[in-house]
């Protein structure tokens, strides 16, 4: 049986200003099965997003295959969501109609617009369905672009830094209802953090890599029971232990690149 997500042997090679090459993936293998949620974490630079293109279709690789469910990905699709670090909803639709816009372009609204209401509830939107992106906070709009995203019922939601931007309270609750959203839409998960403590609290398994070029270091299970305690003593085993790890690999880097 095929994974939902399968990268083998993927390179990607880019030019800098001055034209000199440069290597931001090399030979990466990594598969994540239907439903699961894997983390990637690793130094400034390491290729993360670079991954995250290569799977949503937005880049190719010019070595390897990306494949979902056993699929070569050759370009962007609705299966596969995408939820960026910096908020990207239309600053001229309302929140209602930036969830919707998905639906829209695909042609399927009139069959799915009841969907709407249901996905801005999701979403924790009530009561700001006629907003519009300058009238809401950012842990809302981000929560709009969730729903935006899920509403199209990918096969894979790509996220890129999410809460990154966002500060310590907003970004608990957020992760917290990204749990709750992947329980109930069962869409496999790819995030992007450099968070230590987000990864382990959300992950099934954590990817590991390393200072460009970036290469699949380590692969971590995550076996803490859900729902998890951020003051477990296991839980700071665990990132005591991923902590070692990430120094160990970007020991040409800062440490401030990991936390």
């Amino acid at each position: 049986m095929n994974p939902r997500i399968d990268l083998k042997n993927v390179s990607r090679v880019y030019s800098d200003a001055n034209g000199t090459p440069f290597t931001a993936l090399h030979d990466v293998s990594l598969s994540v099965e239907k439903g699961e949620f894997v983390s990637i974490i690793g130094p400034s630079g390491c290729g993360k997003t670079t991954l995250l293109r290569l799977v949503a279709g937005l880049d190719l690789p010019q070595a390897g295959t990306v494949s979902l469910d056993g699929e070569q990905i050759k370009g962007p699709s609705y299966e596969r969501g995408y939820v960026f670090q910096h908020v990207n909803l239309f600053p001229w639709l309302t929140v209602q109609e930036n969830i919707s816009s998905g639906l829209k372009a695909r042609g399927i609204f009139k069959s799915r617009k009841d969907d709407v209401p249901a996905f801005i509830k999701l979403a924790g939107l009530e009561g700001f369905e006629k907003s519009y992106p300058h009238q809401i906070s950012g842990g809302m709009a981000q929560r709009a672009s969730l729903a935006r995203a899920l509403i199209n019922d990918p096969k894979v939601l790509l996220l890129d830094e999410p809460l990154g931007a966002l500060d310590s309270f907003t970004r608990f609750a957020l992760q917290d209802i990204i749990l709750e959203l992947w329980e109930q839409r069962g869409a496999t998960m790819l995030f992007v953090t450099h968070d230590v403590d987000e990864a382990i609290y959300l992950s099934d398994r954590i990817v590991i890599m390393t200072p460009r070029p970036g290469e699949v270091s380590e692969i971590v299970e995550v076996k803490l029971a859900r729902p998890r305690l951020r003051n477990d003593a296991m839980f700071f085993a665990l990132r005591s232990s991923i902590m070692e790890k990430l120094h160990l690999v970007g020991s040409r880097r800062q440490p401030e690149y990991f936390l």
